[in-house]
Order: C-alpha cells, then sequence, then structure tokens
C-alpha cells in the first residue's frame, strides 16, 4: 500500500524529498502539490503524473479540497512553516516538516503542543534534523555510547560554509536577510545545535556566543563595481562571487570536486583547465553550463539563456558587496550542559571546503572527525600508541545519505516506525539557537531553562 502524501513548497528541499518517493512509489506516492511559483508546481506535475486539479498556488486551497491525505511534505520558505504545521497537525495526519520548526519561541512552543494532540489521534511530527540521519553521525552517536573514550568533558564542533555557499545562501540568497528569513544560527545552524545536544545527551544551561561582520559590506566593493555582475562590472575577472562563474559554469563547485578522488575529481579538473575543449566533448559538454545546485535553485529554466535571465533579473545576479545581507559570516557559541560538559560550537562562512569539523574529548580518549569530502572518524584511547580511522563514505556536500535515511525513517511511521529525533529534542534545539542569537545581541550569557515549558 501506497500512503498519499502531499507537497506544499516545491524548492530545493521539498524536490530533494519527493524525489525520494518516486524511487520508493511501493510506499508512499505524492498526490498534490501547493505552490505558488506555477513553473515549479508544472515540474512537480509532471514528475509525479499529477493532474492539473491536484496542483494549487496555495496551500489552503488544497488542505480545503476533497483529497485524501495521510502525510504532508512542508518544505516552505522559513517565515511560511508555522501555519500549514498546525493546520495538518490538527487533521492528524504525518507531517514532515523542514527546519526550523519557527521562527521565534512562541510559534515552535505551539507547533510543539499540537504535535501532542496530532499523536492522539495517530499522526505525527517529523522535523527535519537530517544530520541525526547520516551513517557519520550515527556512528559518532554509537562509539560515544560504547563508553570506549568515557564521559564527555569538552566538544569543538565547527560549521565550514563555503565561501560560494555563504554568499550563495546567506548574501544573496533566501537567507541574506535575518528580518525577512531568520538568524543564520538558526537558519543554518540548528542542524548543529541539535547534533551537539544529541551526542552530549545532556541539556543545555548556559550559552554565550558572538558573531562578526566584515566582508560583505558596500564599503569593500571593488572601485567602480556596478550593482548587478553582467551590468559590465570591470572587476568581474578578478572577483571569486562573479555570477557567471559561479551559476553559469559552476567554477566554485567543480574547484571543490577537483579536490575529490577519482574520476569525478579528473573530470572537473580537466573542465577548469580546458573549458572551450569540455564544452565540446561528449561526456563532458552535459556540465559545461551547469545545472545542479546552486545554479539548480535560482531558475526552473536550466539552460544558458534562462540562467542568463535569472541572473540579469534576480537576485542572484547582485554584486555581493551591495546586497541587503545582514547575517554575520562568523558567529561562536559556548554551551555548557548540566552534565558539566561544553562545547564551543563555530560557524563560519568563509571556509575553503564545505563541511564540518570535531573534536570530542572525554575521560577516556578523544574522537576526531570531518564530514563533507574525505570524512573520516579517528579515535585515540589514553595510554595507548594506535590511533583507529574509520573511513566513511559522504558525497562532498555531506547530505545526501543523510536525506535518503530520513525518508527511510519517516516512510516507516506510516506503519507504526519511530523517528530519530523526538519533537522535544528538536524543540531544544531551537531554544539553543534563540539563546544563542539573544546572547549575541545583549551581550550576555543566557540561562537555559531547565523546561522547555518554562517561560
Amino acid at each position: 500500500m501506497a500512503y498519499n502524501i502531499v507537497l506544499i513548497g516545491a524548492g530545493d528541499r521539498g524536490t530533494t524529498y519527493t524525489d525520494w518517493i518516486l524511487k520508493n512509489s511501493n510506499s508512499l506516492k505524492v498526490t498534490a502539490v501547493a505552490d505558488p511559483d506555477l513553473e515549479k508546481q508544472k515540474r512537480i506535475m509532471k514528475k509525479h503524473g499529477l493532474s492539473s486539479e491536484n496542483c494549487f498556488g496555495d496551500w489552503r486551497d488544497l488542505i480545503h479540497s476533497d483529497l485524501s491525505c495521510d502525510g504532508v511534505i512542508i518544505a516552505t520558505p522559513d517565515k511560511q512553516h508555522t501555519e500549514p504545521a498546525l493546520a495538518f497537525l490538527e487533521l492528524g495526519v504525518h507531517v514532515l516538516l523542514e527546519k526550523p520548526m519557527a521562527l521565534n519561541r512562541d510559534e515552535v512552543l505551539r507547533i510543539r503542543a499540537a504535535a501532542e494532540l496530532a499523536e492522539e489521534k495517530g499522526g505525527s511530527l517529523t522535523v527535519c534534523h537530517v544530520l541525526r540521519y547520516s551513517p557519520f553521525f550515527t556512528k559518532l552517536k554509537e562509539i560515544i555510547r560504547s563508553g570506549r573514550i568515557g564521559d564527555i568533558q569538552t566538544m569543538y564542533h565547527g560549521e565550514n560554509v563555503a565561501y560560494y555557499h555563504m554568499a550563495h545562501s546567506y548574501v544573496r540568497g533566501n537567507w541574506g536577510n535575518s528580518k525577512k528569513s531568520s538568524p543564520i544560527i538558526l537558519a543554518k545552524s540548528s542542524h548543529d545545535l541539535d547534533i551537539i545536544h544529541w551526542l552530549m545527551d545532556s541539556r543545555p544551561v548556559q550559552i554565550s556566543s558572538v558573531s562578526g561582520r566584515t566582508v560583505f559590506l558596500p564599503e569593500n566593493a571593488p572601485q567602480s563595481a556596478s550593482d548587478r555582475c553582467l551590468e559590465g562590472c570591470p572587476s568581474a575577472e578578478d572577483c571569486l562571487y562573479e555570477a557567471k562563474k559561479n551559476y553559469l559554469y559552476g567554477i566554485p563547485i567543480k574547484t571543490a570536486l577537483s579536490r575529490s578522488r577519482g574520476g569525478i575529481a579528473f573530470a572537473a579538473r580537466f573542465m577548469l583547465r580546458f573549458r572551450k575543449l569540455s564544452a565540446i566533448l561528449p561526456f563532458l559538454s552535459p556540465y559545461h553550463i551547469w545545472k545542479e545546485w546552486p545554479t539548480s535553485t535560482i531558475t526552473e529554466n536550466l539552460n544558458e539563456n534562462g540562467i542568463i535571465e535569472a541572473l540579469n533579473k534576480g537576485p542572484y545576479g547582485r554584486c555581493v558587496y551591495k546586497c541587503d545581507n545582514d547575517q554575520p559570516e562568523h558567529q561562536e557559541t559556548i554551551i555548557r550542559f548540566k552534565s558539566g560538559a561544553t562545547a564551543c560550537f563555530r560557524l563560519h562562512g568563509l571556509s575553503f571546503e564545505e563541511g564540518r569539523t570535531l573534536r570530542i574529548d572525554g575521560k577516556k580518549g578523544s574522537i576526531g572527525a570531518k564530514f563533507g569530502s574525505g570524512s573520516e572518524i579517528s579515535l585515540s584511547i589514553h595510554g595507548s600508541s594506535k590511533v583507529v580511522k574509520i573511513p566513511m563514505d559522504s558525497d562532498f556536500m555531506g547530505h545526501s545519505e543523510a536525506d535518503t535515511s530520513l525518508m527511510e525513517c519517516w516512510s516507516s511511521v506510516f506503519s507504526g516506525g519511530r523517528v530519530k529525533s523526538s519533537v522535544e529534542e528538536s524543540l531544544i534545539s531551537h531554544l539553543m539557537a534563540f539563546a544563542a542569537d539573544e546572547s549575541d545581541k545583549s551581550g550576555e550569557t543566557v540561562i537555559f531553562p531547565e523546561s522547555s515549558a518554562d517561560p
């Protein structure tokens, strides 16, 4: 039996989840979509064989239709999570909600309360904290639970956002302005705060945070730089963030791939060195004009003309120094836990490489880890000269295996299965993000509430 799933928000994340459903149609099937963008509607309609009657511009029209719905995927922009989440939870269906749950404490608590009532009707809420579902972090949790390093004393967790990713998502893109979206510590790092809390297995008691923003500012724009990259900017050739390089040709992604291993790395290096030749070679020409992330997020028309039009008219063609962004480029957060352990979380948006780095020190030993391209876990036990290295498979962004595992787990919920992250645990990571943002803005340490229901 395949359960009926409706998609609310047909952007990059919603498409990722529903693409998994396409490959696993024996358990779930997409029966309707709601998105104000007609082109996104059409893409989902074509992929899943939907009729036009099952495609909606507004999710409210969908929920008031007579369509059968067993589950819903909510992948709308951050500010639009609360209302559909509450509405579908009231129906008692299974809800998969993209993070963050909501943008403030009151709305997050309302969603938590609605999820509790939904469970009484046979429904559920799963928040997309996908990193919990990756083999990498699952292995880390397994090592810690085994007791091999003893009780955790300190943890360093670094989220390394590549310079091109920072410019795409948090300068030019949907999360560039915190007032229109959410603070970067919530928008990007609720994943990481969730992982820190999960690995620590202890409640936070105190949080301090500071951030900095010194790069993507108007005063740093090259002299005579145009407002848009394609307006003949005199600095285009030397600018890391020039739009054609980043989106039309995917130069930063090809550069990142060139540092990986195997045939993909060789092909990427060839394309970077011999751009004109690679444009006519049959096995490389499909990648001369870049159609994957991040270009896939800026337009539905992924040919040269479509991409150029998006850069001329849309937000991704703007000079990175002349946007309406206000997100910090780096932020340090110190967390003390009830167990007595401490954690340092570093988010920075000018990394040469995408990924995460960790060091976890316990009473008996230490773990060093890298997640992303070339993922690896190393284990050192006190008193031993041997370092155990555990290679881990991962794509260079580190997300695909986690997305797959999340969807496998969520699909099991329809037949009585359970997910790895309860609503209460997802709530705590959000409260941690709110506390870090409050500390950064006030300059004061925030005492974390003993209960999630406390004011």
